[in-house]
């Protein structure tokens, strides 16, 4: 009879350690997700660790994480997010890269990544409490980033400033030379 009593107390004792577990789990994941700008989905299937290193190696500079979720745990989150339609996104192995600032970037890096890897797929985007599909995804892919654009912006505004500054140099030059002219004429005519 002891024995028996004593391996009930450790199953209670083992899943009050396994509910803890799983609650520090669902706060980290859950705070992960609240600070995160966007959270990109695909879907892997037999995934190499080799494959997921280089994944997260290209991922490293333009997301804050990626990682597997359960989908039990991706629901729950979904619900304190208030984001219902999120669980479209889940089917089958769910892999999750949480955004920084510009989904552009982390876009452009799993686009990349899914052109070369079969058993990955793109599902979607939770973008500032809505869900958009893969499509979305890789037209997101083709913008240009925040820095592209300033590149872009400055190139345009310094173009008509240095014709301006060209013409007005031009000018600038041809005066100079009447002036020097009329001052050669004024010289010649003292001189004379």
């Amino acid at each position: 009879m002891k024995v028996g009593a004593m391996e009930k107390g450790k199953s209670s004792q083992e899943k009050k350690k396994v509910s803890l577990v799983k609650k520090r789990m669902l706060d980290e994941v859950d705070r992960e997700f609240t600070s995160a700008k966007s959270a990109f989905f695909s879907r892997f299937d037999r995934l190499t660790v080799a494959d997921m290193s280089e994944l997260r190696r290209s991922l490293k500079k333009v997301s804050k994480r990626t990682l597997v979720v359960k989908h039990t745990l991706a629901k729950k989150i979904f619900d304190k997010l208030q984001v219902p339609d999120g669980e479209r996104l889940l089917n089958s192995s769910v892999l999750v890269t949480l955004g920084i600032d510009e989904p552009q970037l982390t876009s452009k890096v799993l686009v990349e990544f899914v052109k070369g890897h079969e058993n990955v797929e793109l599902k979607g985007l939770i973008l500032d409490k809505k869900v958009y599909d893969a499509s979305f995804v890789r037209e997101l892919a083709k913008l240009p980033t925040r820095k592209e654009l300033l590149t872009l912006t400055v190139t345009w505004m310094k173009a008509p400033l240095t014709n301006l500054a060209v013409t007005l140099g031009g000018i600038l030059r041809s005066f100079v030379s009447v002036l020097n002219e009329v001052q050669k004429k004024k010289a010649q005519e003292v001189s004379h």
